[in-house]
């Protein structure tokens, strides 16, 4: 019940506060449909009674031209109303998606790498989605529900007045119905738990098979096979779970059906009966046999809304639950500066959520304000893992993190975040123009003279509309399609452009070849400045450019000095890669 009053409770006012005309319709077209059996009820039977009574024309018509008259506009009054509901209905799903989208992105970036998030996420757009029909479909569940409540009623006082024991008869028919009706629902709702991984490795396999940023691979390696054959299996495991689903509820359908049969034959006998014997006429016959109808297509409906209500309420409560979704980092509200700052890493140890094996491991090191720092060292040593620590992305599993002497847990939250202009190995541009992924604005920023900066000039100058053509040809056939190299500049410029006190490159360069790269980071490290910086290389050409270099090896800072200091290390591990790669170039 809780879940049922929790996503009401959200949803509705949610819905309310962003479109409030969407309830006002809900409501009247309740009362519409509420009213429309009921003309026919109250009206049918004088018709007939006229048939078999005094046969007066004029009576005759004019009862079946207000039985048509109103059925009529009470039909148009339905439709015109249902047509803006549809129109609200699609304007709220757009809302909701945004909503989702907007709380998608800021999450904890820790949750967006944990399994359970994934799955929530993805309960909350399935469950939003077609399982529960969102707002309208959870309200037309609610407002049905009221409107065959009160048809129930008005059908029942007439079924009381002529046939009592017909009422009895439909009092058990109704509670046994009920049962299987519940048990179904159950089914249905333990197949939705089971369903969101299913439904995220189908939608995995189909749409990367369709992706165009897949084309090459998928032919090169002659990949076809395996990823229609992967589509196969989990589509085989999807339809075996509807399978399921559906041999679990034939059997309650089929009793269903029978129960059904049964209570229709008792009422036509016995309400026959009672006009045989002139106990009722035949004007009272058809009522009767049309309330008996009615009055049991409303609790069936009433049945029928309030499981479809539960059932929907709980696919939509993994909505209401994602959206509450408990934060993986504590927030501060200290106030940070935007300026130079001393960081240190005070025994800082950290192991990824539900693993044991420590990627850092007992961490110390201090970088005093406008410090260059360069961090070198094999695959999975640990040197994306500091960077992520340090910018908040986790938290140390042991130890802390300082800047400027404060524990960064205390910080608020999103000014911290502002402290650092990061170009990770997998950044991502998005499908909008040139200028909007750099400034990540349409405002007229000087983005011309950050492409000029950072190589892109001739890149540019080749665009018909400059800075405003749009990447990629997903929304516009004009896109451009820039090389790796020139989308990593164009992540180095979106650095720069932020303007940050810390920046921050990790292996952004590694689609350049190492001539281009060792341009990209002198002319960077002039540009830097005052900056504190973090330079993450597997070329070690970065290194000539920094103060200080610290050397990962199996989570720890196995060494730690100048270039001209580590070089000189015997059998160091910064020396023999050093050397390792300068041979190459002497040669």
């Amino acid at each position: 019940m809780h879940k049922i009053i929790a996503v009401i409770k959200v949803l509705f006012k949610t819905t309310a506060k962003k479109y409030p005309f969407f309830f006002v319709l809900k409501i009247f077209r309740m009362l519409v449909t509420t009213a429309m059996p009921f003309i026919a009820l109250f009206i049918s039977p004088l018709i007939v009674d006229e048939v078999v009574g005094d046969r007066d024309v004029k009576r005759l018509i004019t009862l079946a031209a207000l039985l048509i008259g109103l059925e009529m506009v009470f039909q148009l009054l339905n439709d015109l109303t249902t047509n803006y509901i549809n129109r609200y209905s699609t304007r709220i799903e757009r809302y909701f998606d945004i909503l989702m989208s907007r709380h998608v992105m800021e999450l904890d970036f820790q949750l967006t790498e944990d399994k359970e998030a994934l799955e929530q996420i993805e309960k909350a757009r399935t469950g939003m989605d077609w399982y529960s029909g969102g707002v309208n479909g959870i309200s037309d569940q609610f407002f049905y529900f009221l409107s065959n409540l009160i048809k129930a009623a008005g059908f029942i006082t007439v079924i009381s007045v002529y046939a009592p024991i017909l009422l009895a008869v439909m009092v058990v028919y109704t509670a046994v119905n009920s049962l299987f009706v519940l048990k179904r629902n159950k089914i249905s709702i333990e197949a939705f738990a089971k369903l969101s991984k299913v439904n995220r490795l189908f939608g995995y396999f189909g749409w990367n098979i369709v992706d165009h940023r897949y084309a090459k691979d998928i032919r090169l390696y002659d990949a076809q096979g395996m990823m229609v054959n992967s589509w196969k299996e989990n589509t085989a495991k999807s339809n075996s779970h509807w399978k399921w689903q559906g041999d679990k509820s034939f059997p309650l359908i089929l009793a269903s059906e029978y129960l059904d049969l049964g209570r229709s034959i008792f009422a036509y006998f016995y309400v026959a009966l009672l006009a045989i014997r002139k106990v009722i006429g035949v004007g009272t016959f058809t009522q009767l046999i049309s309330a008996e109808t009615g009055l049991d297509n409303a609790i069936g409906g009433m049945i029928q809304n309030v499981t479809e209500l539960i059932k929907r309420c709980n696919y939509a409560y993994e909505y209401v639950v994602f959206m509450d979704y408990p934060e993986a980092l504590a927030k501060g509200n200290r106030p940070i500066e935007k300026k130079p700052h001393e960081i240190e890493f005070k025994h800082v140890s950290f192991a990824y959520p539900k693993t044991d094996r420590k990627v850092i491991d007992d961490v110390s090191i201090k970088i005093v304000p406008g410090e260059h720092l360069s961090i070198v060292g094999l695959n999975g040593a640990g040197k994306t893992t500091f960077i992520k620590l340090l910018c908040r992305l986790y938290d140390p599993t042991e130890g802390e993190i300082l800047v400027d002497g404060i524990d960064i847990r205390e910080y608020d939250y999103v000014s911290y975040m502002e402290q650092f202009a990061p170009v990770f190995q997998d950044f991502k541009l998005f499908a909008f123009s040139v200028k909007e992924n750099i400034a990540f604005t349409d405002d007229t920023a000087d983005t011309i003279a950050l492409t000029d900066r950072v190589g892109l000039h001739d890149f540019v100058a080749g665009l018909d509309k400059g800075t405003d053509t749009n990447l990629f040809k997903f929304f516009d056939e004009e896109g451009v399609e820039p090389s790796g190299g020139e989308q990593q500049k164009i992540a180095i410029a979106r650095a720069l452009c932020k303007d940050a006190p810390v920046v921050i490159l990790d292996e952004p360069t590694a689609a350049l070849d190492p001539i281009a790269e060792y341009e990209i980071y002198k002319q960077f490290n002039s540009l830097v400045g005052g900056k504190s910086a973090f330079y993450i290389s597997h070329r070690l050409s970065s290194c000539q450019f920094c103060d200080k270099i610290a050397v990962f090896s199996g989570g720890h800072i196995a060494e730690y000095g100048t270039h001209a200091e580590l070089e000189k290390i015997p059998g160091g591990i910064y020396a023999e890669m050093f050397e390792a790669q300068a041979k190459y170039y002497k040669n």
